[in-house]
């Protein structure tokens, strides 16, 4: 099968444009902008979601409580009140200093199961509803603050779904639509924002991408479709992934909306928005107006122009789906798909799952180019299947202690590196142009220092000769976190072709991998008893001489990656008990 060529041979080199305005920002204090708000649909129905708190009746496994799980994945899910002397123990100041006077007598925030740069959260959640007995018919858009659900079109979705992804299933589905508010982030981040705000809701994605619920993912599509579906402003909110679920999975079958059914549209009808895409959902029906957009308008109005150009070039280049070649995987059979398993490829029973087709090895247009091997390759452990029940575990860089085994990065490698790529991650980690894992070890039990190469395809790690004995510091804001994580990852991408000559889509799609490796490191992590930390800010020209990183590749994410040390000061109360699917 061949892959689109990702090279940007015919839009001018926005992408280049784009990065070059990266590299070329002023780091010093951004804007003074009030924090961005959450998003809300004020007049529109609600539908309050169940929490399974301390003490409430536990969810049931279908309908609307299996979907409630499923969302609160990215819903507030426990409250932390953190004392002056946690807060100058994880930032490593002194607790009488002037800044911590702020927070007398201490600092009650919420948190999440999906980190984000800022705690900005630009991604936010659609959902497309196929109608069951407890939540009828329509499309949502999900208040994660309030864990509720917003109608913002009632009816039977399945044409409108079906105009999106260019198939019509064979079977019922409901699905999951992951939009991104691109400038949300902007007013403290500014240019980089952009790149951030894609990777955040890649994060998002990866959440989603790793539940036993999720079926097929999609990134190949036009998102002007789905931005006439929601409503949204293009210029601000775009749709950038679609998460199928498939109805049987929720254990509750369809109930038909009233009135006849429509046929879908055919792919080859123009964009309008007053063109029906089912009989229950007519675009020309208004959705009803959102809040807090204001700071959005705000920052777009200020936005350098690279960045206007690479967003517009991303929503008109982007072609219908399906493309010429499915970037995703094939969606995954009825029953839930298991977690990845340790040990070699298995052939399933025939009425079981797959098996999941190894890959071919990294091509011209694949984005990493891997070092020849120079070195003995160090075998790792057989990755154990991670728990359905994983939840990320968050620590600050202050947090990391030593005591990660070469067993728990094995771990951490192969589920978010795609050693193991079944059902819907299959689609993410299990894709050509999905971005490579390297390593800085500094104290991993078993494993010398040095750095290394994840080789995907044989769960190897090849040593890179660019660096021998104990990693340097990357910069001196990260020294006191590296000191105390046990290995730094870094997501990688780059090579054949370099970043800066993608087109401006593969861009996009590399930044949503991106994040969903990110996250799904961290869900790795807290399965085999380690913690992680993503850091967008450090020194990319110093780890890309000491990882010894081919010519055009580029070292997008760094992870510490330790045990996690629990912080004196710091009391979590927890909204949710833990759920299999969230």
């Amino acid at each position: 099968m061949t892959v689109p060529d990702p090279v940007d041979g015919t839009t001018g080199g926005v992408a280049a444009r784009y990065l070059a305005a990266v590299a070329a920002q002023d780091v010093g204090a951004p804007p003074d902008h009030p924090a961005p708000q959450g998003k809300r649909y004020r007049d529109a129905p609600r539908w309050p979601l169940r929490w399974p708190g301390p003490g409430a009746p536990p969810l049931g496994a279908t309908g609307a409580d299996r979907l409630s799980a499923l969302l609160l994945g990215y819903a507030p899910r426990r409250l932390e009140l953190i004392t002056n002397t946690a807060f100058a123990t994880m930032r490593g100041w002194p607790s009488t200093v002037p800044d911590l006077a702020r927070l007398l007598p201490a600092w009650f925030t919420t948190r999440r199961a999906v980190p984000s740069g800022g705690a900005f959260h630009p991604a936010e959640l659609y959902v497309v509803w196929a109608g069951t007995a407890d939540l009828p018919p329509g499309v949502y858009h999900h208040d994660a603050a309030h864990h509720t659900l917003e109608l913002l079109r009632p009816g039977d979705p399945a044409a409108a779904l079906d105009h999106l992804l260019g198939n019509a299933a064979p079977e019922p589905r409901h699905a999951l639509v992951v939009a991104c508010r691109v400038v949300k982030n902007a007013g403290k981040y500014q240019t980089f924002g952009y790149q951030l705000a894609m990777m955040d809701s890649g994060v998002l994605l990866g959440q989603l991408a790793g539940s036993p619920l999720a079926g097929r993912v999609h990134l190949a599509f036009d998102p002007r479709v789905g931005e006439s579906l929601l409503g949204l402003d293009g210029d601000l909110e775009t749709v950038v992934a679609v998460v199928e679920l498939p109805a049987a999975r929720l254990g509750s079958a369809p109930v038909a909306a009233p009135g006849p059914a429509a046929a879908p549209l055919s792919t080859a009808e123009p964009l309008s928005t007053a063109a029906p895409l089912s009989a229950g959902i007519p675009l020309s029906t208004a959705v009803p107006a959102s809040s807090g957009l204001d700071g959005d308008r705000r920052n777009l109005a200020e936005a350098d122009p690279a960045v206007t150009a690479l967003h517009r070039a991303i929503r008109t280049g982007a072609a219908p789906a399906p493309r010429v070649a499915p970037v995703d995987a094939p969606a995954p059979p009825t029953d839930p798909a298991p977690a990845p398993t340790a040990g070699p490829p298995v052939a399933p029973p025939p009425t079981g799952p797959p098996p999941v087709t190894p890959l071919p090895p990294p091509t011209g247009s694949a984005p990493v180019t891997p070092l020849p091997p120079t070195g003995s390759p160090v075998a790792l452990p057989p990755p154990a299947a991670p728990s359905r029940a994983a939840t990320a575990r968050r620590a600050s860089a202050n947090d990391l202690a030593p005591g990660l085994t070469v067993g728990q990065l094995a771990g951490i490698l192969a589920y978010a590196g795609g050693h193991r790529a079944a059902g819907a991650l299959a689609g993410l980690t299990g894709h050509p142009r999905h971005p490579a894992l390297w390593c800085l070890v500094d104290r991993v039990d078993g494993l010398a220092r040095g750095a290394y190469r994840y080789d995907r395809e044989r769960h190897l790690l090849w040593p890179s000769t660019a660096h021998d004995g104990a990693p340097d510091r990357l910069a001196d804001r990260l020294n006191a976190g590296m000191s105390r994580a046990g290995a730094s990852l870094f997501v990688v991408a780059g090579g054949d072709p370099p970043v800066d000559r993608l087109d401006p889509v593969a861009l996009r799609d590399l930044y949503l991998r991106t994040g969903a490796a990110a996250q799904l490191a961290a869900l790795a992590a807290g399965t085999v008893g380690a913690a992680t930390r993503p850091m967008g800010g450090f020194d990319a020209a110093a780890a890309t001489t000491l990882l010894g990183l081919p010519a055009g590749a580029v070292p997008l994410l760094h992870l510490l990656v330790g045990a996690p040390r629990p912080r004196a000061g710091a009391l979590a109360v927890a909204f949710t008990e833990g759920s299999a699917d969230a």
